[in-house]
Protein backbone atom coordinates (compact mmCIF):
# COMPACT_ATOMS: atom_id res chain seq x y z
CA UNK A 1 0.00 0.00 0.00
CA UNK A 2 1.04 3.60 -0.68
CA UNK A 3 -0.22 6.07 1.96
CA UNK A 4 1.74 9.32 2.22
CA UNK A 5 0.20 12.38 3.89
CA UNK A 6 2.12 15.62 3.35
CA UNK A 7 2.13 19.17 4.67
CA UNK A 8 4.39 22.03 3.52
CA UNK A 9 4.26 25.52 5.01
CA UNK A 10 6.37 28.36 3.71
CA UNK A 11 7.20 32.06 3.51
CA UNK A 12 8.76 33.81 0.50
CA UNK A 13 9.79 37.37 -0.25
CA UNK A 14 10.18 38.73 -3.82
CA UNK A 15 11.86 42.03 -4.65
CA UNK A 16 10.02 42.34 -8.00
CA UNK A 17 6.76 40.42 -7.66
CA UNK A 18 5.31 41.56 -11.00
CA UNK A 19 8.64 41.11 -12.85
CA UNK A 20 8.46 44.67 -14.15
CA UNK A 21 11.26 46.70 -15.72
CA UNK A 22 10.48 49.98 -13.92
CA UNK A 23 7.85 49.39 -11.20
CA UNK A 24 9.51 46.93 -8.85
CA UNK A 25 7.17 45.81 -6.09
CA UNK A 26 8.21 43.99 -2.92
CA UNK A 27 5.76 41.25 -1.84
CA UNK A 28 5.70 38.56 0.84
CA UNK A 29 4.02 35.21 0.09
CA UNK A 30 2.61 32.82 2.71
CA UNK A 31 1.64 29.28 1.78
CA UNK A 32 0.12 26.19 3.36
CA UNK A 33 0.09 23.05 1.23
CA UNK A 34 -1.58 19.86 2.49
CA UNK A 35 -1.49 16.79 0.28
CA UNK A 36 -1.88 13.04 0.09
CA UNK A 37 -0.56 10.20 -2.06
CA UNK A 38 -2.59 7.01 -1.99
CA UNK A 39 -2.32 3.83 -4.01
CA UNK A 40 -1.48 0.17 -4.31
CA UNK A 41 1.34 -1.67 -6.05
CA UNK A 42 1.63 -5.35 -6.99
CA UNK A 43 4.10 -7.30 -9.10
CA UNK A 44 2.10 -6.54 -12.24
CA UNK A 45 0.00 -3.45 -11.52
CA UNK A 46 0.12 0.01 -9.97
CA UNK A 47 -2.56 2.55 -9.11
CA UNK A 48 -1.57 5.84 -7.48
CA UNK A 49 -3.28 9.17 -6.80
CA UNK A 50 -1.40 12.29 -5.67
CA UNK A 51 -3.35 15.37 -4.66
CA UNK A 52 -2.56 18.68 -2.97
CA UNK A 53 -4.07 22.14 -2.37
CA UNK A 54 -1.67 25.06 -1.99
CA UNK A 55 -3.24 28.03 -0.14
CA UNK A 56 -1.37 31.16 -1.28
CA UNK A 57 -1.70 34.58 0.33
CA UNK A 58 0.22 37.70 -0.78
CA UNK A 59 1.15 40.77 1.28
CA UNK A 60 2.30 44.10 -0.25
CA UNK A 61 5.44 45.63 1.26
CA UNK A 62 5.19 48.81 -0.87
CA UNK A 63 2.36 51.21 -1.60
CA UNK A 64 0.49 50.26 -4.76
CA UNK A 65 0.67 52.67 -7.69
CA UNK A 66 -2.46 54.18 -9.30
CA UNK A 67 -4.06 51.53 -11.52
CA UNK A 68 -1.90 48.74 -10.09
CA UNK A 69 -3.54 45.71 -8.51
CA UNK A 70 -2.89 44.90 -4.89
CA UNK A 71 -0.93 41.72 -4.34
CA UNK A 72 -3.80 40.32 -2.26
CA UNK A 73 -5.97 40.40 -5.40
CA UNK A 74 -3.92 37.42 -6.60
CA UNK A 75 -4.74 35.29 -3.55
CA UNK A 76 -5.96 31.85 -4.59
CA UNK A 77 -5.74 28.12 -3.88
CA UNK A 78 -3.57 26.15 -6.29
CA UNK A 79 -4.78 22.61 -6.97
CA UNK A 80 -2.78 19.60 -8.13
CA UNK A 81 -4.02 16.07 -8.83
CA UNK A 82 -2.20 13.26 -10.64
CA UNK A 83 -3.53 9.79 -11.35
CA UNK A 84 -1.42 6.99 -12.79
CA UNK A 85 -2.46 3.40 -13.38
CA UNK A 86 -0.71 0.61 -15.27
CA UNK A 87 -0.84 -3.13 -15.59
CA UNK A 88 1.33 -5.78 -17.25
CA UNK A 89 -1.44 -7.65 -19.06
CA UNK A 90 0.99 -10.11 -20.73
CA UNK A 91 4.72 -10.78 -20.49
CA UNK A 92 5.21 -8.43 -23.45
CA UNK A 93 2.46 -5.79 -23.15
CA UNK A 94 2.00 -2.96 -20.62
CA UNK A 95 -1.10 -0.74 -20.56
CA UNK A 96 -1.17 2.55 -18.69
CA UNK A 97 -3.22 5.68 -18.08
CA UNK A 98 -2.09 9.04 -16.67
CA UNK A 99 -4.12 12.15 -15.88
CA UNK A 100 -2.74 15.45 -14.58
CA UNK A 101 -4.99 18.28 -13.39
CA UNK A 102 -3.60 21.62 -12.27
CA UNK A 103 -5.08 24.97 -11.28
CA UNK A 104 -2.33 27.59 -11.19
CA UNK A 105 -1.06 31.07 -12.02
CA UNK A 106 2.39 29.88 -13.15
CA UNK A 107 2.74 30.15 -16.97
CA UNK A 108 5.61 27.64 -16.98
CA UNK A 109 3.12 24.82 -16.40
CA UNK A 110 1.41 25.53 -19.74
CA UNK A 111 4.72 25.42 -21.64
CA UNK A 112 8.17 24.48 -20.30
CA UNK A 113 9.75 27.17 -22.51
CA UNK A 114 7.26 29.92 -21.54
CA UNK A 115 8.70 33.45 -21.66
CA UNK A 116 5.75 35.41 -20.26
CA UNK A 117 5.45 36.89 -16.75
CA UNK A 118 1.67 37.18 -16.33
CA UNK A 119 -0.24 35.75 -13.37
CA UNK A 120 -3.52 34.83 -15.08
CA UNK A 121 -5.28 31.96 -13.32
CA UNK A 122 -6.02 28.89 -15.42
CA UNK A 123 -6.58 25.15 -15.25
CA UNK A 124 -4.91 22.53 -17.39
CA UNK A 125 -5.61 18.85 -17.84
CA UNK A 126 -3.38 16.21 -19.45
CA UNK A 127 -5.17 12.92 -20.26
CA UNK A 128 -2.76 10.24 -21.53
CA UNK A 129 -3.52 6.57 -22.24
CA UNK A 130 -0.40 4.60 -23.27
CA UNK A 131 0.74 1.17 -24.39
CA UNK A 132 4.16 -0.49 -24.50
CA UNK A 133 4.94 -3.73 -26.34
CA UNK A 134 8.22 -5.64 -26.01
CA UNK A 135 8.65 -7.25 -29.43
CA UNK A 136 11.88 -9.05 -28.54
CA UNK A 137 14.66 -8.92 -25.99
CA UNK A 138 16.18 -5.88 -27.73
CA UNK A 139 13.26 -4.26 -29.56
CA UNK A 140 10.16 -2.47 -28.20
CA UNK A 141 7.30 -0.25 -29.40
CA UNK A 142 5.32 2.39 -27.50
CA UNK A 143 2.38 4.64 -28.29
CA UNK A 144 0.59 7.28 -26.24
CA UNK A 145 -2.19 9.75 -26.95
CA UNK A 146 -2.42 13.04 -25.03
CA UNK A 147 -5.34 15.42 -24.80
CA UNK A 148 -4.15 18.73 -23.28
CA UNK A 149 -6.80 21.31 -22.30
CA UNK A 150 -5.86 24.84 -21.15
CA UNK A 151 -8.76 26.86 -19.71
CA UNK A 152 -8.24 30.43 -18.42
CA UNK A 153 -10.58 31.49 -15.60
CA UNK A 154 -11.34 35.09 -16.60
CA UNK A 155 -11.37 34.84 -20.41
CA UNK A 156 -10.77 38.60 -20.57
CA UNK A 157 -9.16 40.28 -23.58
CA UNK A 158 -5.42 39.82 -23.36
CA UNK A 159 -5.72 37.57 -20.29
CA UNK A 160 -4.88 34.26 -21.87
CA UNK A 161 -6.62 32.18 -24.52
CA UNK A 162 -8.16 28.74 -24.06
CA UNK A 163 -6.78 25.94 -26.22
CA UNK A 164 -7.15 22.22 -26.86
CA UNK A 165 -4.25 20.05 -28.03
CA UNK A 166 -4.37 16.46 -29.29
CA UNK A 167 -1.03 14.69 -29.63
CA UNK A 168 0.08 11.22 -30.71
CA UNK A 169 3.57 9.98 -29.78
CA UNK A 170 5.19 6.89 -31.30
CA UNK A 171 8.43 5.39 -29.95
CA UNK A 172 10.63 2.63 -31.33
CA UNK A 173 13.29 1.32 -28.90
CA UNK A 174 16.30 -0.83 -29.71
CA UNK A 175 19.08 -1.97 -27.35
CA UNK A 176 22.41 -1.99 -29.16
CA UNK A 177 24.13 -3.40 -26.05
CA UNK A 178 23.40 -3.69 -22.30
CA UNK A 179 24.60 -0.06 -21.86
CA UNK A 180 23.68 1.54 -25.21
CA UNK A 181 20.22 2.05 -26.67
CA UNK A 182 18.62 3.84 -29.60
CA UNK A 183 15.07 5.18 -29.95
CA UNK A 184 13.09 6.92 -32.66
CA UNK A 185 10.45 9.38 -31.40
CA UNK A 186 7.76 10.67 -33.77
CA UNK A 187 5.08 13.15 -32.62
CA UNK A 188 2.09 14.53 -34.47
CA UNK A 189 -0.19 17.08 -32.82
CA UNK A 190 -2.73 19.80 -33.46
CA UNK A 191 -3.53 22.77 -31.21
CA UNK A 192 -6.82 24.65 -31.54
CA UNK A 193 -7.41 28.07 -29.93
CA UNK A 194 -10.77 29.50 -28.95
CA UNK A 195 -10.19 33.10 -30.10
CA UNK A 196 -7.92 34.87 -32.60
CA UNK A 197 -4.70 32.86 -32.35
CA UNK A 198 -4.19 30.62 -35.37
CA UNK A 199 -4.63 26.87 -34.97
CA UNK A 200 -1.67 24.78 -36.10
CA UNK A 201 -0.43 21.26 -36.86
CA UNK A 202 3.06 20.07 -35.92
CA UNK A 203 5.15 17.10 -37.04
CA UNK A 204 8.32 16.22 -35.17
CA UNK A 205 10.79 13.36 -35.52
CA UNK A 206 13.75 12.85 -33.18
CA UNK A 207 16.53 10.23 -33.25
CA UNK A 208 18.02 9.57 -29.80
CA UNK A 209 21.10 7.66 -28.63
CA UNK A 210 21.67 6.80 -24.96
CA UNK A 211 24.74 5.36 -23.26
CA UNK A 212 25.09 4.42 -19.60
CA UNK A 213 28.38 4.64 -17.74
CA UNK A 214 28.91 3.49 -14.13
CA UNK A 215 27.26 6.53 -12.56
CA UNK A 216 26.21 8.62 -15.58
CA UNK A 217 23.86 8.43 -18.55
CA UNK A 218 24.64 10.43 -21.70
CA UNK A 219 21.84 11.11 -24.18
CA UNK A 220 21.92 12.90 -27.54
CA UNK A 221 19.13 13.52 -30.02
CA UNK A 222 18.63 15.25 -33.36
CA UNK A 223 15.67 15.63 -35.70
CA UNK A 224 13.25 17.90 -37.55
CA UNK A 225 10.16 19.92 -36.57
CA UNK A 226 7.62 21.35 -39.04
CA UNK A 227 4.66 23.55 -38.01
CA UNK A 228 1.86 24.62 -40.37
CA UNK A 229 -0.69 27.29 -39.40
CA UNK A 230 -4.35 27.36 -40.43
CA UNK A 231 -4.27 31.15 -40.87
CA UNK A 232 -1.69 33.57 -42.22
CA UNK A 233 0.79 34.61 -39.49
CA UNK A 234 3.76 36.98 -39.73
CA UNK A 235 6.30 34.18 -39.60
CA UNK A 236 4.54 31.97 -42.13
CA UNK A 237 4.84 28.21 -41.59
CA UNK A 238 7.96 27.41 -39.60
CA UNK A 239 10.35 24.47 -39.55
CA UNK A 240 13.82 23.75 -38.22
CA UNK A 241 16.48 21.21 -37.33
CA UNK A 242 16.08 20.39 -33.61
CA UNK A 243 18.49 18.80 -31.16
CA UNK A 244 19.10 18.00 -27.49
CA UNK A 245 21.93 16.78 -25.28
CA UNK A 246 21.90 15.67 -21.63
CA UNK A 247 24.14 14.17 -18.97
CA UNK A 248 22.78 12.92 -15.67
CA UNK A 249 24.09 10.77 -12.87
CA UNK A 250 24.06 10.04 -9.18
CA UNK A 251 25.93 8.20 -6.44
CA UNK A 252 24.85 5.57 -5.56
CA UNK A 253 23.79 4.57 -9.05
CA UNK A 254 20.73 2.61 -7.93
CA UNK A 255 17.52 4.53 -7.10
CA UNK A 256 17.39 5.89 -3.54
CA UNK A 257 15.19 8.47 -1.81
CA UNK A 258 18.04 11.00 -1.41
CA UNK A 259 21.32 10.24 -3.24
CA UNK A 260 24.69 11.16 -1.76
CA UNK A 261 25.44 13.22 -4.88
CA UNK A 262 23.47 13.92 -8.06
CA UNK A 263 23.74 16.07 -11.15
CA UNK A 264 21.84 16.73 -14.35
CA UNK A 265 22.78 18.98 -17.28
CA UNK A 266 20.72 19.37 -20.45
CA UNK A 267 20.58 21.64 -23.47
CA UNK A 268 17.93 21.60 -26.20
CA UNK A 269 16.70 23.65 -29.13
CA UNK A 270 13.10 23.73 -30.40
CA UNK A 271 9.98 25.91 -30.84
CA UNK A 272 7.65 26.84 -27.98
CA UNK A 273 4.22 25.16 -28.14
CA UNK A 274 1.88 27.66 -26.45
CA UNK A 275 1.78 30.76 -28.65
CA UNK A 276 -1.22 32.87 -27.61
CA UNK A 277 -1.34 35.82 -30.01
CA UNK A 278 0.88 33.91 -32.48
CA UNK A 279 3.98 34.71 -30.38
CA UNK A 280 6.17 31.79 -31.42
CA UNK A 281 9.91 31.66 -30.91
CA UNK A 282 12.91 29.39 -31.21
CA UNK A 283 14.04 28.45 -27.71
CA UNK A 284 17.57 27.36 -26.82
CA UNK A 285 17.50 26.26 -23.19
CA UNK A 286 20.16 25.04 -20.76
CA UNK A 287 19.23 23.40 -17.44
CA UNK A 288 21.68 22.31 -14.75
CA UNK A 289 21.17 20.96 -11.24
CA UNK A 290 23.64 19.66 -8.65
CA UNK A 291 23.02 18.26 -5.17
CA UNK A 292 25.06 16.75 -2.33
CA UNK A 293 24.07 15.27 1.02
CA UNK A 294 26.34 16.43 3.83
CA UNK A 295 26.61 14.54 7.14
CA UNK A 296 23.54 12.47 6.15
CA UNK A 297 21.42 15.43 7.33
CA UNK A 298 21.92 18.51 5.14
CA UNK A 299 20.88 18.19 1.50
CA UNK A 300 22.25 21.12 -0.56
CA UNK A 301 21.30 21.87 -4.16
CA UNK A 302 22.19 24.38 -6.88
CA UNK A 303 19.81 24.93 -9.83
CA UNK A 304 20.53 27.05 -12.90
CA UNK A 305 18.75 27.58 -16.20
CA UNK A 306 19.23 29.88 -19.19
CA UNK A 307 16.95 30.42 -22.18
CA UNK A 308 17.40 32.39 -25.40
CA UNK A 309 14.06 33.16 -27.08
CA UNK A 310 14.36 34.26 -30.71
CA UNK A 311 10.91 35.34 -31.91
CA UNK A 312 9.76 34.37 -35.39
CA UNK A 313 7.00 37.00 -35.64
CA UNK A 314 9.13 40.06 -34.72
CA UNK A 315 12.71 41.22 -34.18
CA UNK A 316 12.42 40.56 -30.44
CA UNK A 317 15.09 38.41 -28.78
CA UNK A 318 15.29 37.71 -25.03
CA UNK A 319 17.95 36.18 -22.80
CA UNK A 320 16.52 34.93 -19.52
CA UNK A 321 18.30 33.13 -16.70
CA UNK A 322 17.63 31.84 -13.22
CA UNK A 323 19.87 30.60 -10.39
CA UNK A 324 18.94 29.27 -6.93
CA UNK A 325 20.70 27.64 -4.00
CA UNK A 326 18.96 25.77 -1.22
CA UNK A 327 19.67 23.64 1.83
CA UNK A 328 17.25 21.23 3.52
CA UNK A 329 17.95 20.05 7.06
CA UNK A 330 16.56 16.53 7.48
CA UNK A 331 15.43 16.46 11.10
CA UNK A 332 14.19 12.86 10.76
CA UNK A 333 12.72 10.54 8.11
CA UNK A 334 9.55 12.58 7.73
CA UNK A 335 10.28 16.20 8.70
CA UNK A 336 12.66 18.79 7.21
CA UNK A 337 13.35 22.52 7.26
CA UNK A 338 14.56 24.36 4.16
CA UNK A 339 16.14 27.65 3.17
CA UNK A 340 16.35 28.80 -0.47
CA UNK A 341 17.43 31.97 -2.24
CA UNK A 342 17.81 32.92 -5.86
CA UNK A 343 17.66 35.44 -8.68
CA UNK A 344 15.93 35.67 -12.06
CA UNK A 345 16.83 38.12 -14.84
CA UNK A 346 15.57 38.85 -18.36
CA UNK A 347 17.43 40.98 -20.91
CA UNK A 348 15.41 41.89 -24.03
CA UNK A 349 16.08 44.04 -27.07
CA UNK A 350 12.52 45.42 -26.73
CA UNK A 351 11.97 48.34 -24.34
CA UNK A 352 9.96 47.51 -21.24
CA UNK A 353 10.64 43.76 -21.14
CA UNK A 354 13.76 43.62 -18.95
CA UNK A 355 13.39 42.65 -15.30
CA UNK A 356 15.34 41.39 -12.31
CA UNK A 357 13.90 39.63 -9.25
CA UNK A 358 15.57 38.29 -6.10
CA UNK A 359 13.75 35.99 -3.71
CA UNK A 360 14.26 34.23 -0.38
CA UNK A 361 12.16 31.30 0.83
CA UNK A 362 11.83 29.38 4.10
CA UNK A 363 9.70 26.25 4.41
CA UNK A 364 8.96 23.29 6.61
CA UNK A 365 7.90 19.93 5.15
CA UNK A 366 6.18 16.96 6.76
CA UNK A 367 6.10 13.82 4.59
CA UNK A 368 5.14 10.54 6.28
CA UNK A 369 5.07 7.17 4.50
CA UNK A 370 2.43 5.18 6.38
CA UNK A 371 2.59 2.37 3.83
CA UNK A 372 6.11 1.46 4.99
CA UNK A 373 5.06 1.09 8.64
Amino acid sequence: MIIKPMLITGWQTDSNFYKSETNEHHVHTYSVKPGLEFGRKTDKSLVSIKSSANILRYDDQNDTLPGQKKAEDFNYIEHYAFLTAETQITDRMLLGLDNLFLKTRDPANADTTANVVDRYKYTLNHFTPRIYYQVSEKFGLAFKYTNFITDYSDDGTGEGEDSNENRGTFNFFYSLSPRTSFDLDYQLWSRNYDATTSDYNSHQVLFNLNHQFNYFTLSAGAGYHNREFDQTVLSGDIDKFIWKLSLKGQNPAEPVKIPKSAMQISINNNFNDSGTGNTYFEATRINASFSHLFLEKINCALNVWFQNSDYKTSDREDNRWFVSAKADYLINDFFSLGLEGGMEDRDSNEIGRDFNNQYLMINGEFNYDMGDK
